[in-house]
């Protein structure tokens, strides 16, 4: 049964729902088949959490101090200390950003320590990344007269550091490096250029706390000054950091979905967001030691499937299989042939344990931020790296060790594989189409009608993957070029669209070009953090094509908002000039049309529209920055207004 909120204009799907809308059968048929062993998933718990609080649907419910919780409502319009809707709602929302904020930052952290540790030695990692670093360093304007690799490197890196942790007032190094001159003149004069991740997480915090900042308005700002300091210390700082240690990723085949697990070998799934130690427990399982090991215990080899970021990281580097994402994990596991799950950070679900402990899934941690009661943990310490090639080999002794105690009653490996093409950065975008002017040349002709970048979580609040794949399909069957990332990213991988053979549900133009490059209409670009890429291929073509980003066919599209962190995605892009469309919950209170005082007719309505809503949808941010948000919980509907807007940049261009 479909669970109905009138108030929000939309409903949730039931159990029934999510079976006959996933797209995805191997999801299917693991949903089924842990309903029918009675273990416990997100299905179960979100049905246990029917009816879901209103209040807090509609971002209306405030718990930031211990006189609340207060709600929002006709009855009680203000809070115990006097906050309305507009303050709690808008301080809901810069909160969820600065939580995303500091969680990216961290992420950025361990990896731009791990580039010191390595350059001065401590760290067991060669930088592969020689291009980054000159392109860095020449952007920040670094002395590397007589320097080697290893010293530009690190200088590079104490500036990443310094745009997570600056404290005085000072333009950000990435910032200044490569944010378009237009924008920066718009947040110069809009007062919203930031100084770090840190310093905008504080402040934010600061204006939040009881008896801050009561103007809304200024939270607003604040909200763009901190997806600003989210866009180029954690973003950027992450992504290129990242390239630094590990190398540019290129594009490349390989076999995605749960069906690449194999009962007669060692399953060892990698999970999170940062690849670091990640890196070097791949090379430990590749090592003969490893390897010998795993005949010893009766495997005949190792098969590494990788699940969230860290899954896309190695997917995009190494095309190391992808199995699910976010969602998906505990669905991974109840196939009953993962033998361990090794974890970093972030999106690690306290229910991945719970399916782990019912078929016997060595669970390794291996971040101290992100401990699981119960799980083997063996952490990595960016600044202590001494002992990371001894505890990556203990980790994968503990993973391989685990295949002998297996219980193979319990296996059900969904035989569904996907053919896909990924590894596509910023570099191998350019490449393959021949450069910056060779894809404008494109728009403008309209063999590629726009770009539209599909990102983001899932949400138990729609069917399983089912907006994801519905609004890239229709987008796709238009003309549009589509990017993606993250959860998302695995979502379209195992639905197909980003195999070569995609091209075949693309507009004729569309498909006519990807068939001549060989590649799909669905470009895997990456982690979250890798949102980067296409956000550097927007500045370019709108630079190419000498006009404002705000006026180029691009969009920024989230269907299924679930973590905080892409909160701060939606409103990098926005504060660039790029729209968004936001699915289903919004963090923006739907607008409830009534009847007009003394109205005669049913036709005679009020629109509901309140000060959030015009700021987000209307022409408040839009006069600002020249970008707003477009909420629609329903896919195809959401296809519908992302072709409009589209549509409506290119006349406004004279594009035909």
């Amino acid at each position: 049964m479909k669970y109905l909120y009138p108030l929000l204009n939309a409903e949730m799907p039931g159990r029934e729902d999510v079976l006959e809308l996933t797209p995805n059968r191997a999801s299917k048929e693991m949903l089924e088949h842990l309903a029918e062993q009675g273990v416990e998933t997100f299905l179960d718990r979100f049905e246990a959490q029917q009816p879901q609080c209103g209040f807090g649907l509609r971002g209306l419910c405030c718990r930031m101090c211990q006189w609340g919780p207060c709600r929002i409502s006709e009855k009680a319009p203000r809070g115990i200390c006097g906050r309305d809707l507009n303050l709690v709602v808008m301080s809901n929302i810069v909160r969820a950003l600065v939580a995303g904020l500091a969680a990216h930052g961290r992420h950025a952290h361990e990896v731009i320590l791990t580039i010191i540790e390595a350059a001065e030695g401590r760290a067991n990692f060669k930088l592969k990344g020689e291009q980054r670093v000159w392109e860095l360093a020449e952007k920040f304007q670094l002395d590397t007269q007589g320097k080697d690799l290893s010293a530009v490197a690190k200088e590079v890196a104490f500036c990443l550091l310094e745009d997570l942790g600056r404290m005085t007032a000072g333009p950000m190094y990435m910032l200044e490096a490569y944010a378009p001159q237009e924008r920066k003149q718009i947040w110069k004069r809009l007062g919203v250029l930031p100084r770090s991740a840190s310093y905008e997480v504080m402040e934010t915090l600061h204006m939040t706390t009881l008896g801050g900042c009561s103007d809304w308005t200024a939270l607003a700002e604040q909200e763009l000054r901190s997806a600003l300091a989210y866009c180029y210390s954690t973003l950027f700082g992450s992504s290129m950091a990242t390239e630094i240690l590990f190398g540019i990723p290129k594009p490349k085949i390989t076999q995605v979905n749960y069906g690449v697990l194999k009962e007669d070998h060692v399953n060892i799934l990698v999970h999170g967001h940062s690849p670091v130690m990640v890196e070097k427990i791949l090379e430990k399982i590749n090592s003969p030691e490893i390897q010998e090991l795993a005949r010893t215990v009766g495997a005949k080899g190792i098969v590494v499937g990788g699940m969230c970021c860290t899954g896309d990281e190695l997917l995009a580097r190494y095309g190391i299989p992808t199995v699910t994402n976010i969602m998906g994990q505990e669905l991974a596991l109840g196939t009953g042939a993962v033998d361990a799950v090794v974890v970093d950070m972030q999106c690690v679900i306290p229910g991945l344990k719970i399916v782990a402990d019912c078929f016997g899934t060595e669970v390794i941690t291996t971040c101290n931020s992100n401990r699981i009661p119960g799980a083997t943990h063996i952490p990595f310490d960016a600044e202590n790296p001494a002992n990371l090639d001894e505890d990556a080999l203990k980790v994968a002794r503990i993973a391989v060790e685990s295949f002998a105690k297996r219980d193979r009653s319990k296996i059900r490996i969904p035989q569904v594989t996907t053919k896909a093409m990924a590894g596509w950065s910023y570099e191998a975008i350019k490449d393959v189409f021949g450069g910056t002017g060779e894809i404008l040349r494109l728009l403008r002709e309209g063999t590629i009608k726009g770009i539209v970048t599909v990102v983001g979580c899932n949400t138990p609040k729609v069917p399983y993957e089912y907006n994801h794949v519905t609004i890239v399909r229709k987008l796709i069957e238009s003309g549009i070029l589509v990017t993606t990332t993250g959860c998302c990213s695995h979502a379209l991988l195992n639905a197909g669209l980003c195999a070569p053979e995609a091209a075949e549900y693309a507009s004729s133009s569309l498909k006519e070009l990807c068939q001549q490059l060989g590649i799909p209409p669905v470009l895997a670009v990456g982690g979250c953090v890798d949102n980067t890429r296409t956000l550097r291929l927007f500045i370019d073509l709108a630079e190419e094509a000498g006009v404002s980003l705000a006026d180029m066919p691009f969009m920024f599209v989230g269907p299924e908002p679930g973590n905080e962190k892409t909160v701060g995605q939606g409103v990098s892009f926005l504060a660039h000039g790029v729209s968004n469309l936001v699915g289903f919950p919004a963090p923006i209170p739907v607008p409830v049309p009534k009847l007009k005082e003394n109205a005669e007719t049913h036709d005679d309505l009020d629109p509901g529209i309140n000060d959030i809503v015009d700021f987000f949808g209307g022409e408040g941010l839009y006069e600002k920055v020249g970008a707003k948000v477009f909420t629609e919980p329903y896919p195809k509907l959401a296809a519908q207004t992302i072709r409009m807007h589209i549509r409506r940049k290119r006349l406004a261009l004279g594009w035909k």
